[in-house]
């Protein structure tokens, strides 16, 4: 009788793991820091803007009656509320079902990773160089600007930052990503600088990529024509590790914290990535940084109609930018 072979029995039962492994981060730093504010009240939500007056600094003579006199004007900056969600569903056969790794039934596994996945869109919405827009028929919904839209040097199609809150061209970099060097993040700081006038302690949101070039910083000496041989590095004393990273830098204009982020610059259709997402940065300032909910991320289950079971997973949300002039980006896509 010839001897059974593993290969050839039937009946095994199927050796699945009971776990269900996710490489991807569900991370969103900008979203999770970011200041949450007051409720609006409407779709379009408005905020003062103003400068401190420049004058001339001369002398009064001596008996002379007031006859110039002035006034110090504001403006008006306007962030529009965007509804996004992302909404599970599940069969009868689905929902009873015996699933490896989910012992709370499918329905409670996709509305968690729902609520997951709406908070990478609204990370994505805010991270992004997407203008807002008003509701128009047929398919033109209510959106929020996005941080690289507020960031932009010329004014937006829909309320337009003023002209004089605008970030201007040397707040902006816009070449390739080898060439982004100390002296380029300096330079925007500076100019920043003298927009704010004082000093800042900012946030950069980074790109991956832009991340690494920036800690190339603490290797190399921009001003030496080669690189070989000038490598400067810190080393733990206690564990013998090798650092050449830079999460802070710190200029004569104030602090930057260096924030890692996925999710810049990507395409509003579908979320993925542009040739921006991992090259780029925003450099902000985040107390005049905030969002607001008219409606804070939920859950609504539908009725159970005989088919399967569904929910609506949703939240209402405006990205505010008090005052984008005293901030700068890099917009980098090579």
């Amino acid at each position: 009788m010839a001897q059974a072979l593993e290969k050839n029995q039937v009946g095994k039962r199927e050796s699945l793991a009971d776990l269900i492994a996710v490489a991807e981060s569900d991370k969103t730093p900008y979203l999770s820091m970011i200041d949450k504010r007051k409720k609006p009240g409407n779709v379009v939500t408005s905020w003062q803007v103003k400068h401190y007056p420049d004058d001339g600094h001369g002398g009064v003579r001596d008996g002379v009656d007031a006859s110039d006199f002035k006034t110090n004007p504001r403006q008006l900056l306007q962030g529009v509320t965007q509804k996004l969600w992302f909404n599970p569903a599940v069969s009868d056969f689905a929902e009873e079902s015996v699933v490896a790794g989910n012992s709370k039934g499918e329905m409670a596994v996709q509305v968690a990773d729902a609520l997951k996945a709406l908070a990478r869109k609204m990370e994505k919405r805010l991270l992004s160089a997407n203008d807002c827009a008003l509701e128009a028929q047929p398919s033109q919904a209510n959106e929020t600007r996005g941080l690289f839209s507020w960031l932009s040097t010329t004014a937006q199609a829909q309320y337009p930052v003023p002209a004089a809150f605008l970030p201007n061209s040397s707040q902006i970099y816009s070449g390739t990503l080898a060439s982004f060097n100390e002296a380029a993040l300096v330079n925007m700081a500076k100019a920043a600088y003298k927009r704010r006038k004082g000093p800042a302690n900012l946030t950069g949101i980074v790109g991956v990529d832009l991340k690494t070039q920036i800690s190339t910083f603490s290797r190399y000496d921009d001003t030496v024509a080669s690189k070989t041989n000038i490598r400067r590095f810190n080393m733990s004393a206690d564990d013998k590790a090798l650092l050449t990273i830079i999460d802070r830098v710190v200029l004569d204009t104030g602090s930057i914290d260096l924030m890692l982020s996925s999710f810049l610059y990507t395409l509003a259709a579908d979320g993925s990535d542009t040739l921006y997402t991992h090259s780029s940065g925003a450099f902000v300032d985040m107390d005049m940084a905030g969002v607001a909910y008219t409606r804070l991320p939920r859950v609504q289950e539908l009725p159970y109609g005989g088919g399967g079971y569904k929910a609506i997973c949703d939240t209402m949300i405006v990205h505010m930018i008090d005052n984008p002039e005293g901030m700068f980006s890099a917009t980098i896509n090579s």
